[in-house]
């Protein structure tokens, strides 16, 4: 049990890291060279500093070859940075490390290049060791990374209707309904009745194989398939299980075979529902459950709940805090704003997409130290950031929710997408 919580944990402490480098990739996607000096370098847990340290040395003695003298100054100022960060690491971080350094245009002139550093604690364990010198970062190990693995395939089977649909990460799809056309009653007796239930019989055979069918060529092209449900009314989804048409590849990976009120794509979201205990990994089931435990704390009215940036705020400055939960639709930033007649600095509160309007406002103000209508926006910071910071270095556990779910819908329309769980009652 306490393995399992500690696993937990980790899982859920990862969101704030995992938005970390959501937001350091869009950055870096928009960072270009002139020619190959952005260099981008990964480095697996089993690495020896040392031996980065002299395949780096060695790259620098390839660099001399370079013919354009700024070129090979910028390739070498950028390795050369790369050097000097590794002197300061005994050992490489359990999940490995991931740094990119190069020369980055100021302006559209070659020369106001400005070497740039960035060292990233990737979420998921660096599997290669990767050296790659080019006019951009190689970006793509590190966004397969934020890609959701764990895929859970759902089929809810009814005699009238079925659909056929996934679980990955935060996202549900239905990918495929189906009708059968089948009669559900007749009135015929004698040799007819028989004949019509015959009939009724392999019709339905025939629509449960039409199903297989679009099932093994959808779940077999899945890499990460984990495992498969079933649900559905009555005998079908029984029926369907027994038929074998079914790749037997695929029926290895069913897990569980649960009724349902209903078939067609109202019943995806029930069995999600049903087998939620046996999916927990499952990001779409941690956000829903997380939600649901701040609405219970706030219709029993325990005084553990509270939402509103101020409120929220206070909380964790308390450290009172047990699960700060944001969602991920919060675009809200801190804008530091910087006199550039004088360093006067003040912070503004204000929405990614109303930034043009600060902008304005800005160059309408005064500085109340020097008079002057100077003031640049010098630093930003996403809210979820500073919130998240503050949140971890009290211990807090740190969930970011997508509005996939109706909870993750409502936690952004009711609440601002700002809410905690507390330990203990606080006194506002």
């Amino acid at each position: 049990m306490l393995i399992e919580m500690e696993k937990d944990k980790h899982k859920k402490s990862n969101d704030l890291k995992i938005f970390r480098t959501k937001q350091l990739l869009e950055e870096l996607r928009s960072k270009k060279g002139f020619h190959t000096e952005l260099v981008s370098l990964y480095i697996p847990h089993d690495r020896k500093i040392s031996d980065i340290t002299n395949h780096l040395k060695n790259e620098i003695s390839e660099s001399q070859n370079i013919k354009s003298k700024l070129t090979r100054k910028n390739v070498l100022d950028s390795i050369s940075s790369l050097l000097g960060q590794l002197k300061n690491i005994d050992d490489v971080p359990e999940n490995g490390l991931v740094m990119f350094s190069g020369a980055i245009p100021q302006s559209n002139t070659a020369g106001t290049e400005k070497n740039e550093l960035y060292i990233v604690d990737p979420p998921e364990p660096v599997q290669t060791f990767r050296y790659h010198c080019a006019s951009e970062f190689l970006l793509w190990p590190l966004e397969d990374m934020l890609e959701a693995k764990e895929t859970y395939g759902l089929l809810v089977i009814g005699r009238q209707e079925s659909a056929v649909g996934y679980v990955k990460g935060n996202h549900v799809e239905v990918v495929r309904e189906f009708t059968s056309g089948i009669h559900g009653k007749h009135r015929a007796g004698g040799q007819s009745q028989r004949r019509y239930e015959r009939l009724i019989e392999e019709g339905e055979k025939q629509f449960y194989r039409r199903i297989s069918d679009e099932v093994n060529e959808l779940f077999l092209s899945i890499e990460d398939l984990q495992g498969i449900f079933i649900g559905g009314p009555g005998p079908s989804k029984e029926k369907f299980y027994n038929d074998e048409s079914l790749d037997y590849r695929l029926r290895e990976k069913i897990l569980d075979v649960v009724d349902l009120g209903y078939g067609g794509s109202e019943g995806i979201r029930a069995l999600i529902e049903k087998v939620k205990d046996k999916i927990e990994n499952v990001k779409y089931i941690r956000e829903k459950q997380v939600v649901q435990r701040f609405m219970k704390e706030i219709s029993n009215d325990t005084g553990l709940a509270t939402y509103g940036l101020e409120e929220v705020q206070k909380a964790l400055n308390y450290g009172a805090v047990d699960t700060l939960i944001l969602s991920e639709n919060l675009d809200t930033y801190k804008f530091v704003v910087q006199c550039s007649n004088c360093d006067f600095q003040e912070v503004h509160t204000s929405k990614l997409m109303n930034i043009a309007d600060l902008e304005s406002e800005l160059q309408e103000q005064n500085c109340p130290d020097c008079g002057s209508n100077a003031f640049n926006i010098v630093k930003k910071i996403s809210l979820i950031e500073e919130l998240g910071e503050t949140a971890e270095s009290t211990g807090s556990d740190v969930e970011i929710i997508s509005s996939q779910t109706e909870e993750g819908e409502m936690l952004y329309s009711t609440f601002g997408g700002i809410v905690a769980i507390l330990r203990y009652k606080i006194n506002y």
